[in-house]
Parts: C-alpha cells; sequence; structure tokens
C-alpha cells in the first residue's frame, strides 16, 4: 500500500484554505494528484477520503469509530454532547433504535398530512413577496414539533419565532467566526433548557395517546443498559429529531433555486410531475452541497484506494466530494432531473452508498441519518405545492450559492411573488 500524500498549509494560509468551504477537500486531491490525502487543520492532522468505495470501508464498525472524533466545536453547537451521533457498538444501535421505531410508514404518512397542512395554511395566507427560506423555517419547525408531541398553543409568534431560529443558529454557528459560535453556544443551550422542560413534564405526566410520538419516545427512552436516560441526554436526542428537520430550510431554499433560477427545470417537472418528482429530489440531495463531511478516527490500518490508513488516524469521508465523484457518476456537475429515473426509491430504503448526502450505510446499525425518510416526505410536499398547488413570479435577485458557508444557500434566500 502507498503512503498517504500530505499537503503542506502554513499556518498563515489556513484561513485563506477554510474559505475553500464545500471545494477545501477535492482542492487538496487535486494538489497531492490522489484520491487520498493528508494535511494539517485546526491543529489536527487529518486524511480526507472520499468515494463510494472509501464510503463502505468508512462506514464499516471494524474499521472507524465516531467516538471523540467530532470536533467539540461542532458538537457545542450542532450535534450537542452525548448525542447518538458520538456513540458507537451497542450504545449506538440501541440508541439509534429509538430514532428508527419513529420512522414507520404510518408515522411518516402522519408528518407528510401535517407538514401538508400546515404548508397549505401558511401559503395561503402568504401575499406579495417572501423568502421561501423563512417561510419554510416556520413551517418546517411547527410541524415537527407537532409531528413529536409538543404543543406549541401556548406560545406566541415571537416565541415559536425564537425557537425556529434557535434551530437555524445550531447550524450556522458550527464552523464560524467566534462571534457567532458563541451565540450558536448560547442558542443551543437556550434549547436544550426548552427540550429538558418538555421531557421532565413528559414523564411527570404522560399521555397515553402520544406515546408514538418523538417527545415521550425520547421521555421514556433508556440506555442500553435499562437505565432511563438522564434529562439532559434525551432532551440532546429530542433536539435530533427537531433540529435537523427545520435545517431543512436549507433543502427548500436549494429547491427554489432548482426550480426558479431554472426555468428548464421547472417546466420539465411541472410537465412530467408524477414520473420526475423522486428523481428530481434525489438528484437535488446529490447535487447540492449540504453537510460537507464525517469524521471517524481508524480502529486498524485501513486500505483506501490502495492508500495506508494507519490505525488511529483522524480521518474524514468528503461526502460532498462523494456526491461529485466522476469515477462513479456520469457528468457529476450537471443537474439531470433524470438521472435516478426508476431507482428513486432505492437509493433511501434499500441502496447504502450511490449517493450519500445523510450518509451511507444501514440505517439501523450505522451512522446514517435516521430522518432522510422525513427529508424525502419534506421535499415532496413542498416540490408538490411549488410545483402544482401555487404560482409566483420571480424577482431579480442573487442566486449564487456560496460554497465557502455552512450551511449554504441562495443568497437571497429564494425571493418569491405569490401570484
Amino acid at each position: 500500500m502507498k503512503e498517504v500524500p500530505e499537503i503542506k498549509i502554513k499556518l498563515t494560509h489556513v484561513p485563506e484554505r477554510l474559505e475553500e468551504g464545500y471545494l477545501l477537500l477535492s482542492e487538496l486531491r487535486k494538489e497531492a494528484d490522489a484520491p487520498v490525502v493528508k494535511a494539517h487543520l485546526l491543529n489536527k492532522e487529518v486524511i480526507a477520503v472520499y468515494g463510494k468505495e472509501a464510503a463502505k470501508k468508512f462506514y464499516n464498525p471494524q474499521n472507524f469509530k465516531r467516538a471523540g472524533a467530532m470536533p467539540k466545536i461542532v458538537l457545542k453547537t450542532l450535534f450537542g454532547e452525548d448525542g447518538v451521533q458520538t456513540l458507537d457498538g451497542k450504545a449506538h444501535e440501541h440508541r439509534k433504535s429509538i430514532f428508527m421505531e419513529l420512522m414507520t410508514p404510518k408515522r411518516m404518512a402522519d408528518y407528510h398530512r401535517i407538514l401538508d397542512k400546515n404548508l397549505t395554511q401558511k401559503m395561503d395566507q402568504q401575499h406579495g413577496e417572501f423568502e421561501l427560506f423563512d417561510l419554510s423555517k416556520d413551517v418546517l419547525f411547527r410541524s415537527i414539533c407537532e409531528w413529536a408531541g409538543i404543543d406549541l398553543t401556548e406560545m406566541n409568534q415571537e416565541e415559536i419565532d425564537r425557537l425556529a431560529e434557535y434551530q437555524i443558529s445550531m447550524i450556522s454557528s458550527a464552523v464560524t467566526n467566534p462571534a457567532t459560535h458563541v451565540k450558536g453556544i448560547e442558542n443551543r443551550k437556550k434549547s436544550e433548557k426548552w427540550a429538558q422542560s418538555l421531557i421532565e413534564n413528559a414523564r411527570i405526566n404522560p399521555a397515553s395517546e402520544k406515546e408514538e410520538t418523538a417527545l415521550y419516545a425520547f421521555a421514556k427512552a433508556a440506555d442500553d443498559d435499562g437505565e432511563l436516560l438522564p434529562i439532559e441526554v434525551a432532551a440532546v436526542e429530542l433536539l435530533n429529531v427537531i433540529r435537523p428537520t427545520v435545517a431543512l430550510t436549507v433543502w427548500i431554499a436549494l429547491m427554489g433555486h432548482a426550480l426558479f433560477s431554472r426555468p428548464d427545470i421547472y417546466q420539465r417537472l411541472h410537465a412530467e410531475f408524477n414520473k420526475l418528482q423522486d428523481s428530481f429530489i434525489q438528484e437535488m440531495r446529490r447535487y447540492y452541497p449540504f453537510f460537507p463531511m464525517l469524521p471517524g478516527f481508524a480502529k486498524q490500518d485501513v486500505e483506501i484506494d490502495g492508500y495506508l490508513i494507519p490505525k488511529d488516524s483522524w480521518v474524514v469521508l468528503d461526502l460532498y466530494g462523494t456526491n461529485h465523484d466522476e469515477r462513479t457518476i456520469e457528468t457529476p456537475e450537471v443537474f439531470r432531473i433524470s438521472r435516478y429515473l426508476g431507482k428513486e426509491k432505492h437509493i433511501s430504503y434499500e441502496e447504502e452508498y450511490e449517493m450519500i448526502a445523510q450518509g451511507g450505510g444501514k440505517f439501523e446499525a450505522m451512522h446514517r441519518c435516521a430522518g432522510e425518510w422525513i427529508t424525502l416526505h419534506t421535499l415532496r410536499v413542498f416540490s408538490d405545492q411549488l410545483v402544482n398547488k401555487y404560482q409566483f413570479s420571480v424577482p431579480e435577485q442573487d442566486w449564487e450559492i456560496p460554497m465557502n458557508q455552512f450551511p449554504t444557500y441562495p443568497n437571497s434566500k429564494a425571493v418569491l411573488v405569490k401570484n
């Protein structure tokens, strides 16, 4: 096996390199002229890998572990301490099973219905110009809370807006400037305090009609030793249902880009909606940048693309690069609405590594996002309403998607005028 080539990055050049954002790892690979590359970033030596075959090895629990791999700056804002993303082995499988038991066909149908109802209500009330980003943030927060068994009726609009904004803040502050990061930590603490009060109340006042909901699932959840989860951990996991769903605000803004900055895509989808809807959704998830990379520690020496990854190496799997890998994807920089025609559901229900926008591997046992099916239903509801139910004018705006921003979406946040 070959030794992994290293790209030397001067300390003074680190900020400049980080500005490359989603393209950083692909640029390092180009400089190294290799599919595997090593560099020093954030005071740590990191080995970057990408591609379908690399993903298969990365997700194999015999090769890599997640415990301790996620940088603290990300845990303190995005994921929270002691959540499912930080676990391995039996503990991970047990905790993950709680999430997967929420994702039954019946509960997914419930979510679809709730979201469709709330989006219709919001759209019917909408007049004139609006940002698709802000509209979807409100609708998604209200919908996931309703689905999760959380009652918002005693809150006013300002309180709801604030909680919804906290969910976005936890995401956007993970890798950013110090001031925004500190604000993200504060907003996570406020969100966790809210979630802890919900868990505590659900334990004191259980409601039999809500036993299938996320709130009550985590209120009564136990660890793999049978001990009730601490309220703090249960709250983190409840937020691990709410926050990622509100994060789909980013996908909706990107959907706005696909549909309204590209009339050719909109027109074709409108003409053959039933045939192309799910293929369009899967191509959107592949084409646009979402979560950039995932980290792990090598548990043993691992061979990837002919290179030796030594035991204990800190390794990141380039998700964006994998979804744009010319070795396995034809014309990856072209948005092809029919790319996944005929296998669109296979990708998100059976296939493990063909497209890893939200991780890869088996849902039950591996670190693949438990909310992928919520994502699909969300994009189905929004695409249906944006294309079929309402008509919009599209004003001049800045459709640029900055690749040095996480998460990223059009600068204009997708401005529409409801006709």
